[in-house]
């Protein structure tokens, strides 16, 4: 064996072993070779391939640059895997062997967690096992209220047990496929406006929780203002959640995509506030209307530093005229302590338990 020969031998099972999923295809799309990475999270046989198409014939164009050095891009790619057709963002190398080129595809991928999770997102959203739960926000001084309902996203497994979002979420958040979900979620969302007004919950905000990445996604004020629009969404009827704060590495961008979706009559709540690092930045520079304050406070209520704490972030609120949520209320002491401290709204598992659409109502 040539000493060539041994080194392709070497890199090719290197990068059939690989935990980032690569495929090997011609210029023209033709899938030649997958490693491990790549079945596990399509879940393909030994023998089966999907079938790709990249989307902007620009990128393949950039791809024609000659170099004695590989060159890799940033592209989109449409990749039909038996039921269903997905859109992913992937990394396209250019790979010169002898006089001919070829195209090594790669979908990034951190760890274990990562591929599992990917393999996760693309089985429920291939087989629909994609469902939404709802929970209630109430008002705690007074009459009991209702005052507004967030939407939970559930993954379910072959035999409908409910994956836990913490195996899932954190590890796609980066990963273009997270748009997909959103996609997928808000047409789950849709049978919620069907319903609300035989269930009497017009009136009633409902909050969708979107992450700093989905933010900041190129796509992301086309996706909802057409959501919006299409369902004859109503000011106060929808709000944003902003979640996972501290990847906002963009604020001015976040700001104006946000100031165009309140500008709709969207409500935009900032969730797990005192958590991240620049939440002061965040009321600063971001359209917010609704502050929800970190569980881990409500867990430690009990705390006189805590209790300090609760308060000056319900004063913050106050002041810049923003309602105030003390979220993660679990127990009957922490629902009174949490009025003591001045909580007017609250939302937990003692005030209502995430339900589905079918069990939701306005009590």
């Amino acid at each position: 064996m040539s000493k060539e020969e041994t080194n392709l031998k070497f890199l090719s099972q290197s990068l059939k072993m690989h935990q980032r999923p690569f495929i090997i295809t011609s210029t023209s799309g033709e899938v030649l070779w997958l490693n491990n990475a790549s079945k596990y999270i399509f879940s393909l046989k030994d023998n089966d391939k999907p079938n790709l198409l990249f989307i902007d014939a620009k990128d393949l164009e950039k791809a024609q640059f000659d170099s004695e050095i590989a060159d890799s891009f940033d592209v989109f790619m449409k990749i039909n895997l038996r039921k269903k057709d997905f859109v992913m963002r992937v990394l396209l190398h250019v790979i010169p062997v002898d006089s001919k080129k070829y195209f090594l595809i790669e979908i990034v991928s951190n760890s274990k967690e990562n591929l599992f999770a990917l393999k996760t997102v693309l089985s429920c959203l291939e087989h629909d096992r994609i469902g939404m739960n709802y929970q209630k926000q109430y008002r705690l001084t007074g009459q009991k209220e209702l005052r507004g309902i967030e939407a939970l996203i559930r993954f379910y497994d072959e035999s409908n047990n409910v994956i836990p979002n913490d195996k899932v979420i954190p590890f796609i958040e980066g990963e273009n496929v997270f748009s997909l979900v959103v996609i997928s979620s808000m047409d789950i969302v849709k049978e919620y406006f069907d319903a609300r007004r035989e269930k009497g919950l017009e009136g009633i905000t409902l909050f969708f929780n979107v992450s700093a990445h989905t933010i900041l996604h190129k796509d992301f004020l086309t996706i909802f203002k057409d959501f919006i629009k299409r369902l004859d969404i109503k000011p106060g009827d929808f709000g944003i959640e902003v979640t996972e704060t501290a990847e906002l590495n963009n604020l001015s961008t976040a700001s104006l995509r946000l100031s165009s979706i309140k500008n709709l009559g969207v409500s935009i709540a900032l969730d797990d506030f005192g958590a991240g690092y620049s939440a002061l930045r965040y009321l600063k520079d971001l359209p917010v209307d609704v502050l929800k304050l970190d569980k881990s406070f409500t867990f430690e209520l009990e705390e006189k530093h805590n209790q300090s704490l609760v308060q000056i972030a319900k004063l913050m609120a106050d002041s810049l005229s923003m309602e105030f949520i003390c979220e993660g209320l679990e127990e009957d002491w922490q629902v009174k302590k949490a009025i003591s401290l001045g909580c007017d709204m609250g939302q937990g598992y003692y005030l209502h338990k995430p339900c589905s659409l079918e069990d939701l109502n306005n009590e």
